[in-house]
């Protein structure tokens, strides 16, 4: 089972453009707050990602509480809970809100914004990430700020945090799909052939995914978080074993066997890594399933009850009004009116 791609599947990842833009100095740019940006943008989604890939020119990215971050021509950076942030010109003065000149939206083709005072010209296609459900634990493993400098010959990721710039660099010759899927990414955007924003949408899906491959891969081997889960032996193949069978009556002793560790030492390092106890994590995902499961609407509510391990639809209906507010029956009616 690979886990990831099991969560990415049940989330629903998609993704979409804003705009393409020239912005010329100076010039600042404020983002609306996350919940604001989510309701203009989708609705219905429980988390909302954005990115900005500059084609050319440079710029500095400000966010509240973190280090001044500078662009340069091919990065690429990415907000995996949408913080509020301002992006500028280096003699740029007060920030603008965007939605001074751009109101967030659907739309059949992302628009190409001019703005700023004439100088040197700074290009960007901004764009969002969508999940029709919040899996928190992918989510807070994520650092505020993910910044990714491609050139010729090596890609290097750099974690953005409150405690200042963490660089995780992809060696040289690693053959990375990230900097090919960026180039691909910056040449659509250029360009006006038919089906241009479907492609755009299923690049970016790609270059995030990949973002994540390349950031899991180079974590420290003191990192917690649930990423770091995925790598760890012990707690990763706890995860690989619960996502397979999460309709089965797991508990922690037979999950430590399994795994080849003590009950006690399991559940410690679990909890360490992935910030809940295995159990915990369990009942959470059998949630993020069930909720997939109702979207879809080809299953009853009996029939999602048993494909996330409830031996009765009533046991099912208690722990899902628990965990989201709402009985099955009525979230599925809700989820399917935003829906359309």
């Amino acid at each position: 089972m690979d886990v990831l791609s099991d969560v990415l599947r049940v989330v629903r990842l998609s993704g979409a453009v804003f705009f393409t833009a020239d912005f010329s100095a100076p010039w600042a740019l404020e983002s609306p707050i996350p919940k604001m940006l989510a309701s203009a943008v989708i609705p219905e989604a429980e988390c909302v990602v954005l990115f900005h890939i500059l084609t050319e020119g440079e710029c500095e990215v400000v966010c509240q509480g973190h280090p001044v971050t500078t662009m340069e021509t091919g990065d690429v950076i990415v907000f995996p809970r949408g913080d509020q942030h301002t992006m500028r010109s280096h003699d740029a003065g007060t920030p603008t809100p965007i939605t001074s000149i751009f109101s967030p939206g659907r739309s059949d083709e992302p628009p190409q914004l001019s703005y700023g005072g004439g100088g040197r010209t700074s290009r960007f296609v901004c764009g969002y990430l969508n999940c029709d459900q919040r899996f928190t634990p992918l989510v807070e493993a994520l650092p505020t700020m993910l910044l990714v400098r491609s050139r010729d010959d090596y890609s290097a990721i750099e974690a953005v945090d409150g405690s200042g710039s963490r660089p995780t660099v992809v060696p040289q010759g690693s053959g990375t799909w990230l900097g090919t899927t960026l180039k691909f990414t910056i040449n659509e955007a250029r360009s006006s052939r038919p089906g241009n924003t479907a492609m755009l949408g299923r690049l970016t899906e790609l270059m995030f995914v990949e973002i994540l491959r390349e950031y899991m891969q180079q974590l420290p081997e003191d990192h917690g978080g649930w990423l770091a889960g995925l790598n760890d032996p012990h707690v990763g193949k706890a995860l690989r074993l619960l996502h397979t069978s999460p309709m089965r009556s797991w508990t922690v002793e037979e999950l430590s066997r399994e795994v080849g560790m003590s009950r006690s030492a399991l559940a410690e390092r679990f909890t360490l890594l992935v910030g809940e106890a295995p159990m915990r994590y369990l009942a959470n995902w059998r949630m993020q399933v069930a909720k997939q499961l109702l979207r879809e609407g080809t299953h009853n509510i009996q029939e999602v009850a048993t494909r996330v391990g409830y031996e009765s639809e009533a046991a099912f209906n208690r722990a899902f009004k628990r965990a989201t507010g709402s009985p099955p029956a009525t979230w599925r009616t809700t989820a399917r009116r935003l829906s359309m």
